[in-house]
Formats: structure tokens, sequence, C-alpha cells
């Protein structure tokens, strides 16, 4: 009988285990940011590493500059629809008024969901 309480406390410790899934959706391949004349372009990759597809995505960019000033701005992936392990460019433009940039912060999104929990590298 203790035999048996003990293996099915293993078999569902392991069920539990193997059933959990990944806390990140998505995982930035690659990215960068670069600031220009009153502007900054972000490009990168983008891999879907959920078991589910990703629908309506949008790439948001947050650039602060000099004295923290900000400027943010989006848009939407051109494969809007991201299958499981499939991987799609992301490019977003931010008109700045200003030259050089401090940070640029990264995060994807759709209509449902606020943020999706994204795996995101320095950029490059």
């Amino acid at each position: 009988m203790k035999r048996l309480l003990v293996f099915l406390w293993v078999l569902t410790i392991v069920g539990l285990v193997a059933g959990q899934s990944s806390v990140y959706r998505l995982r930035v391949v690659s990215w960068s940011c670069k600031a220009f004349a009153r502007g900054v372009l972000v490009q990168g990759t983008v891999k879907n590493i959920s078991s589910r597809s990703l629908q309506d995505l949008r790439a948001s960019v947050r650039v602060i500059g000099p004295g923290l000033r900000m400027a943010s701005n989006s848009a939407a992936l051109q494969d809007r629809n991201l299958m499981p392990g499939e991987v799609a460019p992301f490019e977003v433009r931010i008109r700045t008024g200003f030259d050089s940039v401090n940070r640029c912060e990264l995060w994807f999104r759709n209509p449902r969901v606020v943020q999706i929990a994204s795996l995101v590298p320095s950029p490059r």
C-alpha cells in the first residue's frame, strides 16, 4: 500500500511538471535600435516559442533620450499570425526630437493581451 501511494505521488508530480508550459510565449532572436536625425529605427526577428499560434501581433517600442525625453510607437508584424516555432521580422520607426538614444525598450502585444511575455536580449 505504501509503495502504491509513493508511486501515485511520483506520477502526480511528474504529470504536473510535464504539463507546465513556458511562461514566455515569444523570444526575440535579434534586434537593433539605431538613432538617426529626429528618429529611431528598431528592427529584428521574433520567434513564437509557445505551443499556440499568436494572432494580430504588434511590436511596441519606447525610446528614452537625453533628459529622460521619451517617444514611442508600434507597428504590426508583416506576418501577423505567428504559428508555434515560426520566426518573423519586425520593424518600428519612431519620430523623435532628439538625435541620441539612452535606452530602447521592446515588447509585443495584440488586441487581447496588453503585453505578451517575451524573452528580449539587449539590442545589438
